[in-house]
């Protein structure tokens, strides 16, 4: 099961998943992460910190958050992946582009 809170002030909105990123449950994140981004907010950033579990559609989630964000010229970042989760974002080779670090 997924939770996502939104925690927003005037220079950020910060989504924060809670829970396994799936096919079951990737449709909640990406509609918080949409409407994140049709926030008035200038930077986007992703909490990961509490996420158990991320598949294929999760890392297509959090893609499509990053298009979205440039194409509105906002800011976005992921942080906070630990474990597992970090090891496949930076295995699939995305680490660096959804959080600008090495």
């Amino acid at each position: 099961m997924l939770t996502v809170s939104i925690h927003a002030d005037a220079e950020r909105v910060t989504v924060v998943p809670v829970g396994e990123i799936d096919l079951a449950s990737v449709d909640t994140l990406a509609a918080q992460l949409a409407a994140a981004i049709d926030d008035g907010a200038p930077r986007i950033e992703v909490d990961l910190s509490g996420v158990t579990f991320l598949d294929s559609v999760g890392i297509h989630a959090l893609l499509k958050g990053r298009r979205l964000a440039d194409a509105s010229t906002k800011g976005y970042a992921v942080s906070g992946a630990e474990g597992m989760v970090r090891e496949i974002l930076n295995l699939t080779g995305v680490w660096t582009h959804l959080t600008g670090q090495l």
